[in-house]
């Protein structure tokens, strides 16, 4: 009997020391909800809010070790199971710190569903809308708040975590983002005035973090009745630059291979984004290709009928 006694008295004492041994570094809190109602229209109505926290952990090359940062979402979302159509609002704020105790940044926009990119330090937001339209998503630096390019999705990826991505490996040099927004997208249409007799069609966008670098905007000619479409947007190699062959492929991200270690921007290059429009009067295919770490006016393919042009930042 006196050795179960001691025995009991051990497992408390251990419990008690695993608990004295806890030291909380940082704490929070929020509230997630679910809503069901029928409207004055008599419509059902579905409320969500979800409050989530994604933690990200990221090398420091300049002090070899790892940086945290914490990223607080709160999303409330509403949508009718009788009629098309999705409303949202999403509020978001970061921390650092070995702690998390600094407070980063903040925001707040219309979204409808918030992702994370931890290969690439993104956070991903999306707005979607109803009757076919194309769900606008940007992409936000989580270490900064900034927002990187905005972009529709045409990946046959499940989850929109990041647009076309440039990456040199075993470099500094940042990531590469290119994006497409099309005329149907539910934000960020930014356009400017079409070329005389044909309509806006479609934006490409190239930016790195905390630097936005170039905006071209095509235009086609469409048919009596007919909108322009984006059918596919696809990034692939280059077969003109020198060891484009190297490049690899995957999941929309190019690693630049051909510059393994490289330092000079210039350098970049060696794939092209490959658009196939439609405006009724056939599928049209624009070929950008990137050169000198830019999106290149001068050695695009643009057939006829569609018109593309660089617009200021």
């Amino acid at each position: 009997m006196n050795r179960v006694k001691w025995v009991l008295l051990g497992v408390t004492s251990l419990a008690a020391v695993a608990l004295a041994a806890e030291h909380i570094l940082f704490q929070t809190a929020g509230t997630s909800a679910f809503g069901y109602v029928k409207d004055i229209n008599n419509l059902r109505q579905v409320s969500k809010v979800l409050q989530d926290y994604e933690l990200f952990v990221i090398y420091n090359q300049q002090n070899s070790k790892d940086d945290l940062y914490l990223v607080d979402t709160n999303l409330k979302t509403k949508y009718s199971l009788d009629v098309d159509g999705i409303t949202g609002k999403l509020k978001m704020n970061a921390r650092t710190g070995d702690n998390l105790q600094t407070q980063l940044w903040e925001k707040a926009e219309d979204a409808t569903s918030v992702n994370f990119d931890h290969q690439f330090g993104l956070v991903t937001t999306g707005l979607s809308q109803c009757c076919g339209a194309n769900t606008g998503y940007r992409i936000y630096d989580v270490k900064s708040g900034y927002m990187i390019i905005s972009f529709n999705s045409f990946s046959e990826n499940p989850q929109v975590q990041h647009p076309f991505v440039l990456d040199v490996p075993n470099s500094q040099m940042p990531q590469r983002y290119i994006g497409v927004i099309s005329a149907d997208s539910t934000r960020d249409q930014d356009f400017g005035a079409p070329d005389a007799g044909k309509v806006k069609t479609a934006l490409v966008k190239m930016g790195i973090v905390n630097k936005f670098y170039q905006r071209l905007q095509i235009d086609m000619t469409v048919a009596n009745g007919y909108a322009p479409s984006v059918l596919a947007v696809t990034m692939e190699r280059n077969p003109n630059v020198t060891d484009s062959d190297k490049i690899e492929i995957s999941r929309d991200v190019a690693t630049l291979w051909n510059i393994d270690g490289g330092a000079d921007v210039t350098k970049v290059e060696g794939v092209q984004i490959k658009i196939i429009l439609n405006g009724g009067l056939g599928d049209k295919t624009v070929i950008i290709p990137v050169v000198k770490d830019r999106l290149s006016l001068d050695q695009a393919t643009v057939p006829e009928g569609v018109s593309l042009k660089a617009q200021s930042n």
